[in-house]
């Protein structure tokens, strides 16, 4: 799409002024790496004059969550395919038929456009745009966001007009406020009451229950003459002369106007499955004019019904697990976000995790672990009786709440630690982990940041294999250092303050260099450097990754580019992670760097672990097949470590295994380690691999590996990772 197809003039604001000086895009994306990246590409723009505010979501569950508490969202940019192939698409039916939204502007992304035809789409559903993610820069994504959000502006002043031109707008404006059952039908009374007036008579509305032979019409809101009649059924005595109406009204599901009296229908069975009677016994006649009143009016009433329906279904959704019966985590965090200062001090959480739950929903699938955690919450409910509530959180996780006096003893939960659970014949051994968060010392803290320190002992007490651990402040002062070295990450990616060593890959036979491998390094201004086992992780677990080895690829084919200058004409290697395989964009702009003839694509090698590579081994075999076409190489780093099959070896997309330094290490030392080096060699030999050994620091493991029949190594027997200058000046000596 052409960008000058979005070029408007910027004109003032108009109409209402909004209800917060800012615009707000929902972004419901299930690919982190892509969802940092249009957080990235959003950051710090206005429309307008005003910022855009960008919420996310990361599956359809969570983005009802944000739209049933956010009702200012004027776009939403939405995935097609997340945890299932039509996720996106349902959300749409849902926002536009469900909601009863029509105004908010969806532009659907994808990453696989065969999997949502554009035409067929564009027909089907109603959505604004549809825009392939590989397409959509950061300068068209401006355009798009600011196009969108000056559309939904006007529609918004549209519809706006549009309600002031009803007749009964003040009526309707206050049934709308109305968010549940109670209010909202007492209002509805009130308003009745002041449209047609009921000057010694009375409203009252009922809502059905039961069966149809026996139904029940309890009595929810009454005025005037009934309301002192609340909880009564229509059915009483003093409901007799109407009798023949409400039951003609329940036959025909309509409106019924009779001399003296009205009984209006609602139903909102598609959303809740409930019905409702308002009888309206005016006590003198009805004019004409009343009842096109009352038949207008109904309409809004209509409207009202569903609206407060929808709002308990989304924040049935949204806070309750329908599987389980039980609250989940949104419900839990409001929970505690209600708890005053008193009822924090004295409660605490205890966090249940079911260890390798993961395994068993790939060993058993996602029903059977339904099941089998129905029959958890049993087994919990039995052994704790003393739980004020229970919340599941996800992956097999729960949150019990406690008394802190009657918080569980740690020898009872060390013996609670292991249960057996049968189902369909199957004897189930679980091992769960136990973590104690006692809330006063935190009752300062948000909810979702209590939820997040207590789930980070957790995993804590899941690596170190232990039943049971209590939460201390520890954690949070390691995840406040970690936030903090976060932002310090971002900034120097923004800054291009991260550098790459170089460290030299020679033939151990004559020590010549036969090439380097890219190591990036994190400087800081003061001299000292942040370990790459710290900053790495870190942009793994927030999304930067991709950012990082964009900038590490560009400084690798600048050095490149540099060594040929120098007269080395030597290939260089650079790490990339299994999220960059699949982040289409990354890989496409290896390619474009490639074909484009910036850089020889021999001089370039792309190394991926082994266990990476194994983990999705079919969905990456293609791709690294075409960087191999393209005359690059492609190194399987630390091999022998992770979990390559043999059926594999044989069609590996490789032209390099890398032997792990543990391996190395324990040469001269250990027989076993010599025996994985000679068979790593072997296959090598056999299925034409090139092996290169890594951490080589004795000479004594450089010859053990030469007999082995490895031929080439790095490691700091030759050379610690340098500079780019420096090892060019290390080059030099070499000759």
């Amino acid at each position: 799409m052409d960008d000058e197809a979005f070029v408007f003039a910027e004109d003032a604001l108009s109409g209402e002024p909004r209800k917060e000086a800012r615009w707000t895009v929902l972004s419901v994306e299930d690919d982190d790496t892509y969802q940092a990246s249009l957080m990235h590409s959003l950051r710090g723009l206005d429309f307008r004059g005003l910022p855009v505010r960008l919420l996310t979501a990361s599956s359809a569950a969570e983005a009802a969550a944000v739209l049933s508490s956010d009702d200012d969202i004027g776009l939403i940019l939405l995935d097609v395919v997340m945890e299932e192939d039509d996720a996106g698409l349902r959300l749409v039916q849902s926002v536009r038929e469900v909601l009863g939204n029509p105004v908010v502007r969806i532009v659907l992304l994808t990453g696989q456009p065969g999997m949502a035809p554009r035409t067929d789409v564009m027909q089907q559903y109603d959505i604004d745009e549809y825009w392939n993610k590989a397409d959509l820069t950061r300068e068209k994504l401006h355009a798009v966001v600011r196009s969108h959000l000056r559309t939904w502006h006007y529609m918004m002043e549209l519809q706006r007009a549009r309600k002031s031109l009803q007749m009964i707008i003040d009526a309707s404006r206050s049934l709308y406020s109305k968010q549940n059952l109670t209010e909202f039908t007492q209002s509805l009374l009130n308003d009745i009451g002041l449209l047609i007036g009921v000057d010694g008579g009375g409203i009252v509305c009922s809502a059905l229950a039961g069966s149809s032979t026996s139904p029940q019409r309890n009595v929810i809101a009454a005025s005037g003459r009934y309301q002192q009649l609340l909880t009564t059924d229509l059915s009483d005595q003093i409901f007799a002369r109407f009798a023949d109406t409400l039951a003609q009204a329940e036959k025909t599901r309509e409106h019924q106007f009779a001399q003296d009296h009205t009984v209006l229908y609602f139903e909102t069975a598609s959303i809740d499955g409930s019905c409702y009677l308002v009888l309206i016994d005016s006590n003198t006649m009805l004019t004409e004019g009343h009842i096109r009143m009352l038949q207008v009016f109904s309409e809004n009433i209509r409207t009202g019904f569903a609206n407060v329906a929808l709002l308990n279904r989304v924040s049935q959704l949204a806070y309750y697990d329908e599987k389980l019966n039980i609250i989940n985590r949104n419900g839990l965090s409001r929970e505690i976000s209600n708890m005053n200062a008193a009822e924090r001090s004295s409660s605490g959480l205890l966090l249940v995790k079911i260890r390798k739950y993961t395994d068993m929903m790939i060993t058993f699938g996602e029903r059977y672990c339904d099941y089998l955690l129905l029959r958890f919450c049993d087994v919990i409910a039995e052994a704790f009786s003393a739980v004020q509530n229970c919340a599941s959180i996800g992956d097999g996780n729960f949150v019990l709440i406690f008394d802190q006096n009657k918080m569980p003893a740690d020898d009872y939960l060390r013996q609670q630690s292991e249960q057996m659970l049968e189902m369909s014949g199957v004897v189930h051994h679980l091992l769960l982990t136990f973590c104690k968060v006692d809330l006063g010392p935190l009752q300062d803290l948000p909810a979702q940041e209590i939820l997040h320190l207590a789930e980070s002992a957790l995993s804590a007490a899941e690596m170190q294999n232990l039943p049971l651990i209590d939460y201390a402040d520890g954690y949070r002062h390691r995840i406040t250092s970690s936030f903090l070295l976060l932002q310090e990450l971002q900034q120097a990616l923004l800054n291009n303050e991260l550098c790459l060593m170089f460290q030299p890959k020679v033939d151990l036979e004559s020590g010549r260099a036969l090439g380097f491998e890219a190591l990036v390094r994190w400087p800081r201004e003061d001299g000292s450097m942040v370990p790459p086992d710290k900053f790495i992780p870190l942009a793994e677990a927030s999304g930067l990754i991709s950012s990082l080895d964009e900038q590490v690829f560009h400084m690798t084919v600048d050095a490149v580019n540099e060594l040929c200058g120098a007269g080395y004409e030597l290939p260089v290697s650079f790490n990339t992670t299994v999220s960059d395989l699949r982040n289409r964009s990354f890989t496409q702009m290896i390619m474009n760097t490639v074909t484009s003839g910036r850089i020889d694509a021999a001089l370039l090698d792309i190394e991926i672990t082994e266990s990476e590579a194994m983990a999705d081994y079919s969905g990456h075999y293609d791709l690294l097949k075409q960087f191999i076409d393209l005359g690059m190489g492609v190194s399987i780093d630390d091999f022998g470590t992770g979990y390559s099959s043999l059926s594999h070896i044989a069609r590996l997309a490789a032209t390099t295994l890398k032997i792990d330094q543990s391996f190395v290490n324990g040469l001269g030392q250990s027989e076993d380690d010599l025996h994985v080096v000679q068979m790593i060699c072997r296959i090598g030999k056999r299925f034409n691999f090139r092996i290169v050994a890594e951490g080589i620091e004795t000479e004594e493991q450089c010859q053990l590996l030469r007999r082995a029949g490895c031929h080439v190594g790095q490691g700091y027997l030759f050379a610690r990772p340098m500079k780019l200058p420096d090892a060019m000046e290390w080059l030099r000596k070499q000759a």
